[in-house]
């Protein structure tokens, strides 16, 4: 069950009268992968336009078709549903379902650590729903609420940025009942400039915020902390970090290449309470602490929360770790990547006493600061002990020459997935990183 779950449904929604009644499986915008009995949303981009697919999704069995091309502004099939704007029409219908919605929102926004924490909350809390794989923007968001399931007794959801009033609009839909900041750091400085303008954009979900909510933020900038629990009287702030002054804090520390674990602290609870997971990472860390502070909000039981993520069954969408050439092992986070991301893994990998291996793929939408950044990941990643840093997309040079003596350099993919084959032994350990756009998932199947 879904909550457009017939015509008349996606009518009361969209403010559109539609003439015929048709039962709804589903919501797609892509013409190639679309179901019958879907709704195909036609958008477009820059280099695509959805408006040109859409008899093709009618015949594959799309039951409506929403457009924004004037050419079907007098189009008599009752199966298409003209609107100015497709992408806004998306964020309409999800601001009324969750004006309807009797359950709890929470939209979690960050640099780094949104889609981790968004996982482990979800994971966490029964019942719920949540972002479909990275579904983060203008589009992808209203698309993961409009899947949900309605009996849901909470919606978890990542909100991303890459220019300033994305975080506005998408928590404006959603009027959070608890808004997440994971952290502030080097992302989308193409748009955001510089990690000001960082701070200033994820700080626009706190004015969307339901009266009597809260917000979660990290406490590592007096100056944000101090913006953040003045902003609004009518909301709590509640910090996490890893010094004892913020409200939920870690102690106890211990960190391998298999498990972290730590006590949580806080005055505000009876107890610490003990996580021993199998996620890895100090980051992690963190991102547990914010999910930690999501259940405290919620008045749910913390006990569970910490059994669920030291169960064996908890998953770390963000990294996979596998068996890979000549019985090496391998670190999949190539999902994204940004300078703090990049850092976070390179503390992960060092931890190793194998021989380390960074494959580096170019750190997209940098701005002007592109090449001091990946310059300071090479001496980055040659003070934390990394052996060898193979890098892959022209910006990566830079890390490359300041990483020194074992910096290798590839422009070709076949070449680089050949010295791989050649060189990669059951010593060694291997992690790949680098932005969404560098496809860097290409060479785990060399």
């Amino acid at each position: 069950m879904k909550f457009i779950a017939n015509t008349k449904d996606l009518e009361k929604y969209i403010g559109k009268k539609i003439q015929k009644n048709f039962s709804i499986k589903g919501i797609s915008i892509d013409s190639r992968s679309l179901k019958k009995g879907y709704i195909f949303v036609a958008i477009k981009g820059k280099n695509f336009n959805g408006n040109d697919y859409v008899d093709e999704a009618i015949k594959k069995g799309a039951v409506i078709a929403i457009v924004d091309d004037k050419r079907f502004i007098r189009s008599k099939n009752n199966r298409i549903i003209y609107v100015k704007n497709s992408i806004l029409s998306l964020g309409k219908i999800t601001k009324n379902i969750i004006k309807e919605y009797n359950g709890k929102v929470i939209a979690i926004t960050g640099s780094n650590g949104k889609t981790s924490t968004t996982s482990i909350i979800s994971q966490t809390i029964k019942g719920s729903s949540s972002t479909i794989q990275n579904y983060n923007n203008e589009i992808g968001m209203p698309l993961s609420v409009i899947n949900a399931s309605p009996k849901s007794n909470s919606l978890i959801l990542e909100i991303g940025a890459s220019k300033f009033n994305d975080i506005n609009y998408l928590s404006k839909i959603l009027s959070p009942n608890i808004g997440i900041i994971t952290n502030i750091g080097n992302s989308h400085l193409e748009t955001l400039k510089n990690t000001n303008g960082v701070f200033r954009a994820k700080s626009e979900i706190i004015k969307n915020i339901k009266s009597n909510g809260y917000l979660i933020v990290p406490f590592e900038n007096k100056q944000h902390i101090d913006y953040w629990k003045n902003v609004r009287s009518d909301i709590k702030v509640l910090t996490f970090g890893m010094c004892n002054a913020a409200d939920f804090f870690p102690t106890k520390i211990n960190i391998n290449e298999k498990r972290i674990s730590f006590y949580i602290n806080s005055t505000h609870l009876k107890a610490n309470i003990y996580i021993n997971t199998s996620m890895v990472g100090e980051h992690n860390i963190k991102n547990i602490l914010a999910s930690c502070i999501a259940h405290y909000c919620l008045d749910l039981n913390l006990e569970k929360f910490a059994m669920i993520i030291n169960s064996k069954n908890l998953k770390n969408i963000r990294l996979t770790k596998m068996k890979w050439i000549g019985g090496s092992t391998l670190i999949d986070d190539s999902y994204n990547a940004n300078p703090d991301s990049a850092k976070k893994s390179i503390d992960l990998l060092s931890r190793y006493k194998k021989r380390k291996f960074l494959i580096l793929g170019d750190m997209l939408e940098l701005g002007r600061y592109r090449k001091k950044l990946h310059k300071n990941i090479g001496e980055y990643a040659n003070a934390k002990g990394i052996d060898v840093l193979i890098g892959y997309g022209k910006l990566t040079k830079h890390a490359i020459d300041s990483f020194g003596k074992n910096g290798i350099y590839f422009i070709k993919e076949e070449e680089l997935k050949g010295y791989l084959k050649e060189n990669i032994t059951s010593k060694d350990v291997i992690l790949i990183k680098g932005s969404r756009g560098m496809k860097m998932e290409r060479f785990i199947n060399v």
